[in-house]
């Protein structure tokens, strides 16, 4: 499978019989870009679920057309031949994306936050990309970033979206650090505004809005305890 056909596949507007439409039946008995002419018996038994004494799921001839027409919105289908105006029962369709490898991989499996978690070479250039031209970072701006989403499990990223969600935070920190007077966000959540420049230091302002970040998830997870 493609990136381009991987990209077609998983939109949601897709339903489910249309990807296994495309992925067990037109794509894997495709003769190259080609399918061969659709037979719609064989593909209505192909996708029927058996039950007990009966059909659990069945198409019928009306049901294959949408179908088709589906993949053909999503362009993973384009006609080439209908004898028929009304079906698509000996048509055949040309794969476009079948061998439109395009410029990126599948995308890598999703996965919840890890203490060993680490950005990969790839980070520099996604800095870059995302407008943040130092792309340095320390143990402590790592740290609270793994720390922050360990507290959340049910949240799951591949490696490139948690590298954005990085690069996010990072350039939250160095906005904050090169704006007096900006109201600030740590990547997570708003801190009030900065105080003038009567009150306290920016770097005691950061500390504050930091134990109040803290001490605000400490409250939650007693909360959650208490309940």
């Amino acid at each position: 499978m493609t990136p381009a056909e991987h990209q077609a596949l998983t939109s949601p507007r897709l339903s489910h019989p249309a990807r296994s439409l495309y992925l067990l039946y037109l794509r894997h008995q495709a003769r190259g870009e080609l399918t061969h002419p659709l037979d719609y018996p064989s593909l209505g038994r192909a996708l029927a679920v058996q039950g007990k004494g009966d059909y659990r799921y069945r198409v019928t001839p009306a049901d294959l057309t949408a179908l088709v027409d589906e993949l053909q919105q999503a362009g993973l289908l384009a006609l080439e031949e209908r004898p028929h105006p009304q079906h698509y029962h000996g048509a055949r369709f040309r794969l476009p994306l079948k061998n439109l490898q395009g410029l990126t991989p599948l995308p890598a499996r999703q996965f919840a936050m890890y203490p060993e978690w680490r950005p990969d070479e790839q980070f520099e250039g996604l800095a870059r990309l995302c407008g943040l031209l130092d792309c340095h970072f320390d143990d402590v701006e790592l740290g609270e970033f793994i720390a922050y989403w360990l507290g959340r499990p049910e949240v799951f990223e591949n490696q490139h979206q948690w590298m954005l969600r990085f690069v996010r935070q990072l350039k939250n920190r160095r906005a904050l650090r090169r704006t007096p007077g900006l109201e600030p966000h740590t990547g997570y959540q708003q801190t009030p505004p900065v105080q003038s420049a009567s009150g306290p230091s920016k770097r005691a302002q950061e500390m504050m809005a930091e134990a109040r970040r803290l001490g605000g998830e400490q409250q939650e997870s007693h909360d959650e305890k208490d309940t």
